[in-house]
């Protein structure tokens, strides 16, 4: 299997007309493929229609599959950009062709776990040989008020359904803009709303991943004693709201206008042993992105906190967060030894960007230059990051996930 043959191509433009925009980036993938497209991974940003910035691609690159979404913004190694303007590809030629591309509509937030089994159970019966599984849905459900998909629902679901098929699942929630307004999925066909797509990426691809987060425990441990889907209502018994204010001392009212979103606040579950030494890796972080301040509750992103969890309140602190990224580029580097890289993923939550953290460092920054200069990046700005933690895949929270792809026999 040759080099040349194997290696995909980015693309990338930016207009205020989808199409162009498209068409701009289709071209220049095209033209640097060398070879005949069978299936391309593209991302747009939220200001531009996904029907014509589909139709642009299509103009180019025929009627193969397009996979992706909404983007709040991409990520290259020509910088981090959130216009909403903005469009991006990787091209794959053969043999890189995708063991299946199967895709659910979610009727609902209460039907995720369900369109999760039956798609991971339509994606296991084709017997697509593949190390990862790439999973993306639209994390927008409603905009007044704002609900999102609650996307560790259906990612027990797919687990479920793949019933125990071995694979890496990483993935994202798709998110237009930083407002959280609209979200698409691109599903190998059409641009759709409230939809779900898995790809069985090409056999013989290896991933290599890494999970950066920045978040640090600046509490003790509090239990979880009430709590409704994503709302968490009561810690240690009492009022959520009110014991989180009092951990901040702050007052109930002033922690209630922060919101949404809380930009400096989240709870974490700690993974395995609690008194194990502070790593990113073991934490499953949920941004606090609103309270209702009648009921004392705080509104998560998730609904995977139960009775009973231990959680602690977690610091989104700027430079945890640079740091993190800097460490996890050169370990993953590190790891590849001598393989070959053919291409990088990196799924980044929104919040991190520099246009709503409000940090004068670009996060993104290590991942573009150590990974972007060694081969084709492409980067996009999200509303959930799906990775496994700890060996369990699971929607993910004020992270970015890297993921370095290589032939399986350039590993070895």
């Amino acid at each position: 299997m040759s080099w040349s043959t194997t290696n995909p191509a980015l693309g990338e433009a930016r207009h205020n007309d989808a199409f162009t925009a498209a068409q701009s980036a289709a071209r220049q993938a095209r033209e640097r493929l060398g070879a005949t497209p069978s299936w391309a991974l593209a991302f747009g940003g939220g200001r531009l229609d996904p029907t014509a910035l589909l139709t642009g691609l299509r103009s180019v690159l025929g009627e193969i599959p397009i996979v992706g979404g909404s983007a709040a913004g991409l990520i290259t190694a020509q910088g981090a950009k959130l216009t909403g303007f903005e469009c991006g590809l990787l091209l794959f030629a053969e043999p890189l062709v995708p063991g299946a591309i199967l895709s659910e509509t979610q009727a609902g937030r209460c039907d995720a776990r369900a369109t999760g089994q039956r798609l991971g159970a339509a994606l296991r019966a084709t017997d697509a040989e593949a190390s990862t599984i790439l999973l993306l849905y639209d994390s927008v459900h409603a905009t007044s008020p704002l609900q999102l998909h609650i996307g560790s629902y259906l990612v027990n679901g797919f687990r479920e359904g793949l019933n125990g098929l071995e694979a890496q699942l990483i993935g994202a929630g798709t998110l237009g803009e930083l407002g959280m307004e609209t979200s698409v999925v691109f599903d190998g066909r059409e641009a759709r709303r409230h939809s779900v797509v898995a790809v069985s990426m090409p056999k013989g691809l290896r991933s290599h991943l890494r999970i950066t987060h920045g978040c640090y425990p600046v509490s003790d441990f509090m239990t979880i004693t009430r709590v409704e889907e994503e709302r968490i209502l009561e810690l240690d018994g009492r009022p959520a709201l009110s014991v989180v204010a009092e951990r901040l001392a702050i007052s109930e009212a002033e922690l209630a206008r922060m919101v949404p979103p809380v930009l400096a606040l989240a709870l974490g579950e700690k993974q395995g042993d609690p008194f194990a030494p502070f790593a990113d890796a073991n934490y499953n972080n949920r941004l606090v992105f609103a309270a209702d301040a009648e009921d004392g509750a705080l509104i998560l992103c998730e609904a995977d906190f139960a009775v009973g969890s231990r959680v602690q309140l977690m610091d989104i602190e700027p430079q945890s967060m640079l740091d993190s990224v800097r460490e996890q580029t050169d370990s993953l580097l590190v790891e590849l030894g001598e393989a070959r890289p053919l291409f990088g993923l990196y799924i980044d939550c929104a919040g991190r960007s520099m246009a709503f953290s409000g940090t004068d460092e670009d996060e993104s920054a290590p991942v573009r230059t150590l990974i972007g200069e060694r081969c084709p990046l492409l980067g996009f700005f999200s509303g959930v990051e799906i990775a496994p933690v700890r060996d369990c895949a699971r929607p993910l929270d004020w992270t970015g996930v890297m993921a370095v792809f290589t032939m399986a026999a350039d590993s070895d």
